[in-house]
This record gives structure tokens, sequence and C-alpha cells, in this order.
């Protein structure tokens, strides 16, 4: 197993990353276990899935809630329902809170660790590639408002995050391709090498090498050597800058246009790394408008994206409605849109002084009407 630390003083903590480990989390949990009740919380098929072997490694009396599937369920409605449930199973400060699943759980879970009580203890159990390699990492939680992503929020650090690479073989191939789109992003933002990694192996990140145990042993290697080095990044990123008033803006790096591309799809056309992957080259086009991205570095991004399955290109929306939605993204300093924008594959700038006019041609340059 691979232990990496997130240093932020009282708040610092472990991710440990390993393939086939569940059967180590309950000797692990209970540094963080007090003897009060622990409340997994999960989705209907996560649950199926991994419930049963989670629980059989935990101690003491286990209470499952389940929350529904997709983002369009990240909402105060389920959030008030997971506080209705912890109430009647009689939920303290001493109680601890799993989340179990993709991003959206450990999204809403935290949320809910972070507001009930004032805040109880919570570990971060990820299933999915894109919480493995981000949601779960920095203590961001929160719900959607319904005119914009994540608007409802806190920053609440979990007390750990466990990672069992295996679960990635029960993704399908859409699924795995949206963590993907995260990957490239740690690799643009900070670490060119990591970047040329991703190049160098692209055509072996997908699911076939699951199918068989010649390959299978080899393919989580190479996951759990990307999930690290991901991990590793956005740690160093959180522990300097732990509430995004400055450097930990880079990890937006595409989210500005990708969560304006979910919101008005109602998170129905695009899933999340979708929706990042057009983001990062809607940004690495403005950069190139602005001249301080040359040409050949916005191709090796809109190529390794396309290797990796991802879309690059906009259909079936104006870039007016696009600029509109992204008025009410979190980052906008002062009235003015903010961008995450690479000078070269590993350097980034944040720019607040970007016209709607360079930002509606670039978004043109991608198909947008």
């Amino acid at each position: 197993m691979v232990k990496i630390k997130v240093n932020l003083r009282e708040r610092s903590y472990d991710i440990i990353i390993g393939a086939e480990n569940f059967a180590e989390l309950g000797k692990i949990i209970q540094e963080y276990h007090s003897g009060g009740e622990i409340i997994v919380i999960t989705d209907p098929l996560v649950n199926k899935l991994y419930g049963n072997l989670l629980q059989k490694n935990l101690p003491g009396k286990i209470k499952t809630i389940e929350v529904p599937r997709g983002e369009r369920n990240k909402n105060l409605k389920q959030a008030m329902k997971i506080y209705d449930a912890l109430v009647e199973c009689f939920a303290h400060r001493d109680s601890l809170i799993i989340a179990l699943g993709g991003g959206v759980v450990g999204d809403i879970a935290g949320f809910a660790a972070a507001t009930y009580m004032r805040g109880i203890n919570y570990v971060q159990v990820p299933t999915t590639l894109l919480a493995q390699v981000d949601s779960s990492i920095g203590g961001k939680t929160g719900v959607n408002h319904p005119k914009c992503k994540n608007l409802i929020g806190s920053f609440y650090q979990p007390k750990l995050v466990f990672i069992d690479v295996k679960t990635l073989t029960s993704l399908p191939v859409r699924e795995l391709r949206t963590g993907l789109a995260e990957v490239v992003k740690y690799g643009v933002i900070e670490d060119e090498a990591f970047f040329k990694f991703l190049e160098e192996n692209a055509h072996q990140l997908n699911t076939v090498a699951f199918e068989n145990e010649t390959t299978l042993r080899g393919a989580l290697k190479l996951w759990q050597t990307i999930i690290a080095e991901s991990a590793k990044i956005k740690a160093r990123i959180v522990e300097k800058d732990e509430t995004e008033s400055n450097l930990r803006m880079l990890l937006n790096y595409g989210h500005t246009v990708g969560h304006a591309l979910e919101t008005l799809t109602s998170y129905k056309s695009y899933n999340h790394g979708e929706a990042v992957a057009v983001g990062m080259v809607a940004s690495a086009r403005i950069a190139s408008r602005l001249k301080i991205l040359d040409n050949a570095a916005v191709e090796r991004i809109i190529e390794l994206l396309g290797k990796l399955g991802l879309p690059t290109e906009i259909e079936g929306l104006s870039a007016e409605k696009i600029v509109s939605a992204l008025g009410i993204d979190k980052k906008a300093r002062g009235g003015k849109i903010c961008f995450v924008l690479p000078e070269k594959i590993g350097k980034m700038a944040i720019r607040c002084d970007i016209s709607e006019k360079i930002i509606r041609e670039s978004l043109r340059d991608m198909g947008a009407k």
C-alpha cells in the first residue's frame, strides 16, 4: 500500500492507496472511531457491490444510508434526508460517517458530516476513479443549487481517505474516462513528466485489461501509480492553500466552462469529467488567443483527451448561453470571470481580465453556436 500525508496541521490526514486492501480498513479505522455508531452513506449500486465487503471489515454497529445515484440528486433535499436518518439512528459527535462511493456520495456525505451537530468525523472510501484522484481529497464538501454546481458547501477535511484500486474493475468505460479528465488536469497544471507518462500509456487506460487475470495485476499496478501521482499533486496544492484563496484555484482548470456545461444541460448531456475535458480545451484555446500558450501545446492537450475517449468540442449550445452561465461561477472575483489558463504544460496562470469576446470566439472555435 502507498501512504500519502496531507499536511494541514491539526486537520492532517493520510491517503492510503492499495489493491484488494478492504480487509485492512477495519483495523485502520479504529484510530478514528471512539465507539459510537458507524454510519455508511452510499448509493444503491455501490452498496450492492461493496456494502457487505466493507461492513464485514468494520468494528461495531453499522447503519447504512442510501442516496440516489446521479449529480442531480446532490441537493439540499437529499441532504435533509440524510439528517433525518442520522437523527433516527441517534448519531452523535462520537459517531463516524463513512462515504462509500463516487463523487456525489463523497460530496454530500462530507457536507452532512460538516454540518450535522456542527461537525462529526468522516472517512472517504472512494470507489470511482474521479473520486479517488479528486473529490475525496482536499475537504471540499457540498451540494448543488439549480443555477450553479457546488454552490452550497464548506471546507471540511476527512480523517482518512482509503482507496482500493480494485474497485475500478467494476466501472463502465465511460465512468473510467470521466476520472481520466481530472488525471490529465494534474499533468497540465503541474507536472509535464506526468503528462508525458499519460501520453505514453494512453492506450492501456481502459477497462480491457481488467477482463482477465493475466493482465489484471499489471493494470492495477498502473492505476495505483496514476492515482498516487494524482493524489500527491493535489495534496501538495491543498497543503499550500486549503480554502482556495489563491493557489488551489489551479485545481479548477477546465471547471469554469465545465460547470457551466453541466448546469446548462441539467447534468444530462455531460458527466463531470466530460464537461471538464471540454473546459480544459476551452481554457487552452483562450490561452492560445491571448498568445500565452503555443498551438503545439493546445494540440497535445486535445490529442491526449481524444485518445482517452473524452470530448473536446461543444455540441448544441450557444457561446452566448455559456458565457451567461459563467457569470455566477464561484470563482468569479469582483464581477469578473476568472480562468485558470496554461502558459505551457506544467505551468499555469490565473486570469480575471479576459474579455467576453475572446471567450465567445474560443467557444465558437470548438463548435458552440
